[in-house]
């Protein structure tokens, strides 16, 4: 399947085998049947570079993504148009649905925020969580009521749908400039940092129970691994559904 443009985001449908949409950095939202290789539906509705794309889980039909042209779009497969957009006032850098509900959003933004939603009444979000000092770059449901934030600041945070205080801060990675990945199983969290590591979090601590290192040694002569490469990071994580094991990659193509 090419693309046109650089691919920033995809997300699998729950529901339909095979397909998927992708963001790109041209701001396009794709549809694409990964059986035949070929795109289904392109939406260009974004004017600027579209960071983030979600299938919804209960209504399989609908798909959200975000652009730095502070909007987050709702799609549905039937339609060759958006069916809706929520206003943000800043970048928008990440969009996921509740997995539980059809009607509920959230997404994180360069306001430093997350912005949670009830797309029965997209004019005002439920909830504005706030506390973290620089953009957010992801958020992840852990379950119906309880989601995970991402931030440049170095920081994860735990909030609850019903409640705008912050119930945990995760701290111990370093992520000051770049994607990271995101990734939740249960009550872990999974993250990666610029230091060319894989850390992972459980909910009620705020610490890091587990750090994985990718290994920075280039030969065999080399003697020394560095443990803090500044040009080497961990770029995405992702769990395997009902089991233990994780998939990280970093920004040199290494997948462990």
């Amino acid at each position: 399947m090419l693309c046109n443009s650089k691919i920033s985001c995809i997300s699998w449908s729950s529901y339909h085998k095979g397909m998927l949409a992708s963001s790109d950095y041209e701001g396009t939202v794709t549809l694409w049947d990964a059986f035949t290789g070929q795109k289904v539906k392109t939406y260009q509705e974004h004017e600027k570079r579209c960071w983030s794309v979600d299938f919804n889980r209960i209504d399989t039909k609908l798909i959200a993504s975000g652009s730095d042209d502070s909007k987050v779009k709702l799609w549905s497969t039937s339609f060759d148009h958006s069916v809706t957009s929520l206003e943000a006032k800043a970048n928008v850098c990440c969009v996921k649905f509740n997995p539980e509900s059809r009607f509920h959003l959230a997404f994180g933004s360069a306001d430093h925020c997350v912005h949670y939603y009830d797309l029965r009444n997209p004019k005002q979000p439920l909830e504005v969580f706030r506390g973290h000092k620089k953009a957010v770059s992801y958020v992840k449901f852990l379950n119906s009521c309880e989601v995970v934030s991402a931030s440049t600041d170095s920081q994860l945070k735990l909030w609850n749908v019903n409640q705008s205080h912050c119930l945990r801060s995760f701290k111990g990675h370093l992520n000051e400039k770049n994607f990271v990945g995101l990734a939740t199983d249960g009550d872990f969290i999974a993250c990666g940092s610029e230091n060319n590591a894989l850390y992972i979090y459980y909910k009620g601590l705020s610490t890091q129970v587990l750090t994985f290192r990718f290994d920075t040694v280039k030969s065999i002569l080399e003697k020394e691994k560095k443990e803090d490469d500044s040009n080497e990071f961990v770029s995405a994580v992702c769990w395997r559904m009902g089991s233990n094991v994780v998939v990280a990659a970093n920004s040199q193509g290494n997948i462990k």
